[in-house]
């Protein structure tokens, strides 16, 4: 008997089908998505662990910065006086040799100041001469014998009132001579002792601070004189050592000044330039704020360079300016600090590659240890002092939290310091590196 279309039985039955097989056909995808190769592989590397051994090994920590080679060991050149330059021997960068002329001075100036010296010092000379025969001097001559004519005078005078005296008794002169006589030899007596005390004064002016005085006036004139003399023997000014002839460094910062040229002046003192002895050459470069307290005195550098033709050369730190650099006050990166590397016993075939004014790159040694123990950076946990890894037990296969204390971080790895030993297995899971990446 056929079935009513409009029976209750014959409309449902075709709905409950397509029912079905919605889920089905959901069910399907929902397996083929599980099975996914990219979806099974996320999965298995979000939870993967992984692990490293411990083991003593070289740990060094270090920074690279770019410099430029410099003269290390210099010796200056100045210009022994004020003058004009007549003509110069030399040219910046040129080798020069050991007393080789490089620059010849004007001497009008220094020639009248030479004829000024002399005279003083021959005018000194004559007065510490008469010092030294001051006793039998003119001026001690003088006075002995206007002490000697008074005191001869007085024993006349005396003399003759002796005389008169015993006329006087024999009323055979007046009172009034013999008074006369009395009156001039008092007054003899006055002279003779003024003529004892001027030549005692000018005995003593030849003694004590007079002569001393004169002695320190010759000395000083002499000093002047040779003192002249040398400078204008420096007329010719001659290379102190052999090397390479630089620049004299600015008085307004790190660049090189002019220089002299001929028919120009020059004042004592100036540098003319600086010879730079072979082999002895720096590097200078600037730390940045972060970098300027890390860096100190002693510390060995590697230096390579484009134009080093492959050398590798080492050095050490020999000074960091505790002054910013002028030029990086202002700049908005922060100060920078100068600083000196000198490199270690160049050959001579090494100093002639390595020319002053390269560019150099410097890698400092911060931190060196030929046995260190080092973990992967991504296997330390929290922060300092709080640090831990995860250690597992080759017995039971467990992992255990560790703190440690950790010393200087590293590209490849960080330094542990304390809470580790040599045959231990770090062990840290993937994911939470990963994210530990991401954070960072």
């Amino acid at each position: 008997m056929p079935s009513d279309p409009k029976s209750p039985t014959s409309w449902r039955t075709p709905r409950v089908a397509f029912f079905w097989a919605i889920v089905v056909l959901v069910l399907a995808l929902v397996a083929i998505l599980a099975l996914k190769p990219g979806a099974a592989g996320g999965a298995k590397a979000g939870g993967a662990e992984q692990s490293a051994v411990i083991q003593p090994r070289p740990f060094a920590a270090t920074i690279s910065v770019v410099g430029a080679v410099t003269p290390g060991d210099v010796v200056g050149v100045s210009a022994p006086f004020d003058g004009v330059v007549r003509s110069l021997g030399f040219t910046y960068g040129d080798p020069v040799a050991q007393g080789q002329v490089l620059a010849v001075l004007d001497t009008t100036e220094i020639d009248h100041r030479r004829n000024e010296a002399q005279a003083e010092f021959l005018k000194a000379s004559q007065t510490a001469s008469d010092m030294a025969g001051w006793a039998t001097g003119p001026e001690v001559s003088q006075a002995r014998r206007a002490e000697a004519q008074a005191a001869a005078d007085l024993k006349d005078t005396e003399r003759k009132t002796a005389e008169t005296k015993g006329l006087l008794d024999r009323g055979l002169v007046a009172r009034d001579e013999y008074e006369g006589v009395l009156q001039q030899g008092r007054s003899q007596r006055m002279g003779l002792a003024a003529a004892r005390q001027d030549l005692a004064s000018a005995l003593k002016r030849g003694q004590g601070s007079n002569r001393r005085v004169t002695a320190l006036e010759l000395s000083n004139a002499q000093g002047r004189l040779a003192e002249v003399e040398a400078q204008r023997a420096g007329a010719l000014v001659r290379a102190p050592a052999a090397g390479v002839m630089v620049h004299p460094p600015s008085d307004k910062g790190d660049a090189p000044g002019p220089g002299p040229h001929a028919g120009g002046p020059v004042t004592k003192g100036q540098l003319i330039g600086a010879v730079a002895r072979p082999g002895g050459l720096a590097v200078t470069f600037q730390l940045s704020e972060a970098d300027a307290n890390r860096v100190r005195p002693g510390q060995r550098v590697h230096v390579t360079g484009a134009g080093f033709e492959g050398l590798d050369v080492q050095g050490v730190v020999a000074s960091v300016a505790r002054e910013a650099s002028p030029q990086s006050a202002s700049a908005a990166a922060g100060a920078s600090f100068a600083a000196v590397a000198r490199l270690d016993d160049l050959t001579a075939a090494q100093a002639a590659v390595i020319r002053i004014g390269m560019t150099a790159n410097v890698v400092i040694d911060l931190y060196r240890n030929a046995s260190a123990l080092v973990a992967p950076a991504a296997a330390i946990q929290g922060s300092a002092p709080a640090a831990f890894v995860m250690v597992k037990d080759p017995r039971s296969g467990r992992s255990r939290r560790v703190a440690v204390a950790i010393g200087r971080v590293a590209p490849d790895g960080v330094e542990v310091l304390s809470g580790l030993k040599a045959g231990d297995v770090v062990v840290w899971s993937a994911q939470a590196s990963a994210g530990k990446d991401d954070d960072e």
